[in-house]
């Protein structure tokens, strides 16, 4: 309220000009600056145009060594990361499965790593591997069984930080693995083993080239040898070898690659300003500029990165520019100019409006929308704008805005009920009244809050509806607002991400002196009427049915089922089971069902217990 009432007196301040005033204004300002402005677009045009496509040139390599190194470091500090846990003991040397699993886990927050592996005293290798369908495998092989497997150990014992070392020849994938050693050792700083992260060539191509998006990139090793490139993200119809690991610049099947090492186009300008940032070459009567950097530290050997894009496409929104400021000369020239600033100018506030208008539509209330704006019409405009997004900032706060744009998308037919296959989540907090009688208010609700913005992302991420919030309870669904076949799947595998967000946020409770947070979860599948249930002005979109009430049972069954130690017990019906669709994507053992009895069933039901 008080930024409201200091901001009104300063806007009314504010000068704004009719939309009519302004292009009169604009007008006859162009008639006295004329002269001048044809003048400096004459004379500034050709070094703008250098600097400009030195400035892209710059700024191209500059990104493209970004890239690689968020490519790369993560996967050295992640495995810096399973080193210092390994040194300081807090993951088990001993245990191949802890060590396996750590792996493991790193496979899943580093994109593009091939594998993972520890080599310890007794050589033996635990390794995390990523197979081609994108499952992550863990196996224990003898060291010995690889070539060169003991030099490369004798190395890690003589080393006392993380390097990248030469290039492996993988014969399964055909082609060579970059790779990142750390040697594992304790506080007095006695070895216990060394690590080792592989990226495949193709993979490192895939990863850095912007998923296919950025063709004409590539990474130079050794001066010659082509180490990314798109046509390596799958090299097997380059004939590599163990012998030839990796291709020339004639040899990846790139045309204007092929010409990387000719010699430099003389007698241009923009040549001479590129400097050692690159050259130009001639391709079959095209210009091609390339740009290049060099990057030292993954390797033995510096690597140079770079990219390449033709010179006249560069250029060809400044020659037009230069051209036209030469054809046409004069006041007229100038007052065209000019004119399509001020257009550009009223334009720019026109498509701003139009953007916050469009972020309305797609119920994006979380920024201010309005620019001000010295036009009138545009400024009122704009805070009509502003206005309506606070008010439906409120709105999106109450109705869960996936709910509300599908109930857009329905239109109509919104209001029609209809019988779809569903499945129920139910959630309940263990024992939660007795702690939240222990706390103040405002911690009750900030542990609440807390809590449902877990169970919320979770719940999202897998395309979930929360249906409602009952004190500590929430109960979400799967399937209701449109049909989606893998409800069940997905549903379960929100289940899990649930138990594993829990697990994690409890370990930092228990770090601050809090009490960890205990959960049941029941899910259920089966059909339900979905639709608007209400009065009259006064409905909620939501499911009802025995599968509501089932899945609810099947949460309060939990404590049949909850041990003092467990954290979250997840349990789900044979309905559930058997409307999963790739059961093997969920990364879970189905255990033995156990028959129980229900709250309105005559007969006993078949409970899985997941977690």
């Amino acid at each position: 309220m008080t930024v409201t009432a200091a901001a009104a007196p300063q806007a009314k301040r504010r000068v704004r000009l009719p939309l009519i005033a302004a292009l009169a204004l604009a007008f006859v300002s162009l008639a006295l600056i004329s002269g001048v402005a044809y003048i400096v677009v004459l004379a500034g045009a050709t070094g703008t145009a250098e600097r400009l496509l030195v400035d892209r040139a710059q700024r191209v390599v500059d990104e493209q060594v970004a890239t690689v190194k968020s490519r790369l470091d993560p996967v050295t500090e992640q495995l810096g990361l399973i080193a210092a846990l390994l040194a300081a003991g807090r993951i088990d040397i001993q245990s191949p499965v802890a060590v396996r699993e750590s792996l493991a886990v790193m496979m899943t927050k580093v994109p593009g790593v091939s594998a993972v592996a520890f080599a310890s005293l007794d050589l033996q290798l635990h390794r995390a591997l990523r197979q081609p369908n994108g499952m992550v495998i863990r196996d224990t092989v003898p060291l010995v069984d690889f070539p060169r497997g003991m030099e490369r150990f004798r190395q890690l014992q003589t080393a006392h930080s993380t390097f990248w070392g030469e290039l492996f020849w993988n014969n399964e994938l055909g082609q060579p693995l970059l790779n990142v050693r750390t040697p594992v050792r304790r506080i007095d700083d006695a070895f216990v083993g060394g690590l080792i992260a592989t990226v495949a060539v193709g993979d490192l191509s895939y990863l850095i080239g912007g998923r296919g998006q950025n063709p004409n990139y590539f990474i130079l090793v050794d001066r010659n040898h082509v180490l990314a490139h798109r046509n390596l993200i799958d090299p097997r119809g380059l004939n590599l070898s163990e012998n030839r690991p990796l291709p020339t610049v004639t040899e990846v099947n790139d045309p204007v690659l092929a010409h990387y090492f000719d010699p430099p186009l003389r007698g241009l300008q923009i040549d001479r300003a590129l400097g050692d940032l690159g050259h130009v070459v001639m391709v079959d009567g095209k210009r091609w500029v390339f740009v290049r950097q060099a990057l030292s530290g993954y390797g033995p050997q510096p690597w140079t990165v770079g990219q390449y894009f033709p010179l006249e496409e560069a250029t060809a929104d400044l020659d037009r520019l230069f051209d036209g400021a030469m054809v046409g000369g004069g006041t007229l020239a100038a007052a065209i100019v000019l004119a399509l600033i001020m257009g550009f100018s009223m334009a720019r506030s026109i498509r701003t409006i139009t953007s916050a208008a469009e972020a309305i539509e797609r119920l994006e209330f979380e920024n201010p929308l309005h620019r001000p704006s010295r036009l009138r019409e545009i400024d009122d405009a704009g805070h009509s704008l502003d206005r309506a997004r606070g008010a439906l900032k409120w709105f999106g706060a109450y109705v869960p805005r996936r709910l509300v744009r599908r109930l857009m998308e329905l239109g109509e037919d919104a209001v029609t009920s209809r019988r779809r296959p569903v499945t129920v989540m139910f959630t309940d907090i263990v024992e939660f009244t007795p702690q939240a009688e222990d706390l103040p208010e405002q911690d009750t609700a900030e542990l609440l809050n807390h809590h449902f913005a877990l169970l919320g992302a979770c719940i999202e991420r897998e395309h979930g509806m929360i249906d409602k919030y009952i004190g500590d309870a929430v109960m979400a669904v799967w399937g209701g607002l449109q049909r989606q076949d893998d409800h069940a799947d997905a549903a379960i595998r929100t289940a899990l991400a649930i138990a594993k967000a829990v697990h994690e946020d409890n370990e930092q409770r228990k770090l601050s002196g809090r009490l960890p947070i205990r959960m049941r979860i029941g899910l259920h599948s089966g059909p339900v009427v979905v639709g608007n249930i209400g009065a009259p002005g006064r409905v909620n979109f939501t499911v009802v049915g025995d599968a509501v009430n089932v899945a609810q049972r099947f949460e309060q069954l939990g404590k049949e089922f909850m041990k003092p130690e467990d954290e979250v017990v997840v349990l789900t019906s044979a309905q559930t089971i058997a409307a999963v669709k790739d059961r093997a994507s969920l990364g879970i053992e189905l255990p033995k069902p156990e028959m129980r009895m229900i709250k309105g069933h005559e007969h006993p039901v078949e409970v899985y217990r997941l977690i």
